[in-house]
């Protein structure tokens, strides 16, 4: 019985060894894709993730709702201290039966240094208002640029009520 579990505990430990180091080399680019659906009723906001295959190609698209937090900052590659030295934010309206509702997404820069820990480690943070008030004050959807934190994968927004519901997974299920 110790034996049989000692096994399945070393086969468990390799396992989740090489998962980690698999996703570790494989490079990630954040998408954050938002759709205003007057029809539905509804405003969503969703945060996934492209590897490496299919992330280097793809076509993030202001007509299509999809955005890449790395377009949203200007990178200073001039120095040996590759930094981001600006950030930008977009912002979003959509109407729907309870008003207008304005939706500003901005890059969650973890460090500004390129080169540190949680340099090359990038997300959003967004920000609903309706009629000139925050309803959803900023909220990124990583809090941190490691660790074990929740990190949130959809918004969503409905008209008839203006309730905002946030999904999150655990760290681990996302990456």
């Amino acid at each position: 019985m110790v034996m049989k579990k000692l096994r399945l505990f070393i086969f468990c430990f390799v396992a989740a060894t090489n998962a980690a180091h698999t996703t570790a080399s494989e490079a990630i680019y954040p998408l954050v894709t938002y759709k205003c659906s007057p029809e539905a009723d509804i405003l969503t906001l969703t945060n996934s993730l492209l590897k490496s295959d299919e992330g280097a190609s793809y076509q993030y698209s202001d007509e299509d709702g999809t955005f890449s937090p790395w377009n949203l900052v200007e990178i200073d590659r001039r120095s040996e201290r590759t930094s981001i030295v600006r950030t930008n934010k977009i912002t979003r309206t959509c109407k729907l039966s309870s008003g207008e509702y304005s939706l500003t997404l901005e890059p969650q820069v973890f460090s500004r240094d390129l080169n540190s820990t949680c340099g090359a480690t990038i997300s959003s943070a967004f920000t609903i208002t309706f009629d000139g008030v925050d309803i959803q004050e900023r909220t990124p959807f990583e809090d941190f640029c490691r660790g074990n934190s929740p990190i949130i994968t959809r918004v969503t927004v409905f008209g008839k009520t203006g309730e905002v519901k946030i999904k999150r997974v655990p760290r681990f299920t996302f990456y």
